[in-house]
Order: structure tokens, then C-alpha cells, then sequence
């Protein structure tokens, strides 16, 4: 019985890729989309101030019935 192991055709060390360009793109680091970013922030800001009138409109429409009821008994 033979113990040899196959060659793994498939590793990285056969690839025929120049060593320049994988030291460069290890070099690089991946930066956010700015542009995501900001409409995420926008989005969020527009949620939070949807639900602030909602709960403003809420607290206003309760006081204004609880007037209108003491005025009429």
C-alpha cells in the first residue's frame, strides 16, 4: 500500500496570478458607499420624525377630546 497523496490542483500556489496584483489587492481596504450611508441616516431621520408628529398628533387629539367632553357635561 501506497501512501501518496494526490496533487491538489486546485490550491491557490498553481493559480497563474502575478504576485504584484494579489499583494495590491491585499493592500486594499474596502471603504463604506458614502452615498449608502447617507440615505440610510436620511431614512432614519425621516422614520423618527414621522413617529414624533404621530405621537404629537396622538397627545393632541386626546387633550382636545377631553376638552370637548368637559365642556359638555
Amino acid at each position: 500500500m501506497s501512501s501518496q497523496y494526490k496533487k491538489n490542483s486546485f490550491s491557490a500556489e498553481n493559480l497563474s496570478v502575478p504576485h504584484t496584483s494579489s499583494k495590491n489587492n491585499i493592500d486594499k481596504v474596502v471603504k463604506p458607499n458614502i452615498d449608502n450611508l447617507i440615505k440610510r441616516i436620511l431614512t432614519e431621520r425621516r422614520r423618527v420624525r414621522k413617529n414624533s408628529m404621530v405621537l404629537g398628533f396622538g397627545i393632541l387629539l386626546t387633550i382636545l377630546i377631553f376638552i370637548f367632553f368637559q365642556n359638555k357635561i
